[in-house]
């Protein structure tokens, strides 16, 4: 599916490619779809290491050893002979690992024509508590968000609707009737739906069916959600109070008042013991 950010990654590869990109966001928005797509679409070469999933490279960045030291060990245990003129490196689940975070500096004054692009969770590299420093000013940070509406439009074959929107909002303009009356149609299926890869990719699989949607998938996100915000938690005490935020989120955008009601739908709680809750599940609020 087609994804604006990736103009965003060309401009990168096309201007400041010695600088390292990170691209920070919720999870199963489709950063590792789109990065993927474009480190094989732009470059002769590239080399993908999922950190989750290799964490024998983590463990090799952690040495007491130069940087350069850990790249080269990092090729051998690969076993690969990275020709870095013309390979791009893709780091993935970045935030597994404070010391290649802290290594980007390295990567960006390096003579040596390094290509690294990141991605990570919006809440591990936020939240993560580095002892390490992070490199300021030597990384592009970018964000990335769920699809919005005219990414969706495009993945649904409306793509004219795209266009047919900004001319009437730039002309000041309204739009034909029966358009109208279809586009809001469309923005009802998206609102159903919202704009996570998989659950639009279902939607379209079924035709743009909603009675045939699966709605698991919404289900086993939100769930995902909560496993992730609870892992940077200290009890289950913890945890009990950052699910009762988060579910209270739609009844508090509800309020009168525009404000968050820490006592609503979480008893006894004020907003100094829920601070840190709080913090978390802003973040990933925020993120989505």
């Amino acid at each position: 599916m087609e994804r604006k950010i990736y103009r965003e990654l060309l401009n990168w590869k096309n201007t400041n490619i010695q600088k390292p990109l990170m691209v920070i966001g919720a999870r199963q928005i489709g950063k590792t779809y789109i990065i993927e797509e474009f480190c094989q679409k732009e470059f002769e070469k590239y080399v993908y290491i999922n950190l989750f999933e290799q964490p024998e490279i983590v463990k090799i960045f952690k040495e007491e050893i130069s940087t350069a030291e850990k790249f080269n060990r990092m090729k051998i245990y690969l076993d690969k002979d990275i020709d870095l003129e013309n390979t791009i490196i893709f780091f993935d689940e970045i935030q597994e690992s404070e010391e290649i975070i802290s290594s980007l500096k390295y990567f960006n004054e390096s003579k040596e024509p390094f290509k690294i692009i990141c991605a990570g969770s919006l809440l591990g590299v936020k939240l993560k508590r580095m002892r390490s420093s992070f490199p300021v000013g030597k990384v592009k940070m970018l964000n990335m968000y769920p699809m919005d509406f005219e990414e969706f439009l495009i993945a649904s074959g409306s793509k004219a609707f795209v266009e047919e929107i900004k001319k009437c909002y730039q002309n000041n303009t309204p739009m034909d009737q029966v358009l109208h009356e279809k586009a809001l149609n469309l923005y009802r299926l998206y609102l159903c739906v919202g704009g996570m890869p998989e659950a639009v990719k279902n939607l379209l699989d079924n035709e743009k069916d909603i009675l045939k949607f699966d709605a698991t998938i919404i289900k086993d996100i939100y769930q995902s959600y909560l496993s992730d915000m609870n892992k940077y938690v200290k009890n289950k005490f913890e945890a009990s109070k950052i699910e009762a935020i988060y579910k209270s989120i739609p009844s508090q955008l509800g309020n009168m008042s525009n404000k968050f009601q820490y006592r609503k739908n979480i008893i006894e709680c004020t907003k100094k013991r829920l601070r840190n809750s709080f913090r978390l599940v802003a973040f990933k609020h925020n993120g989505t």
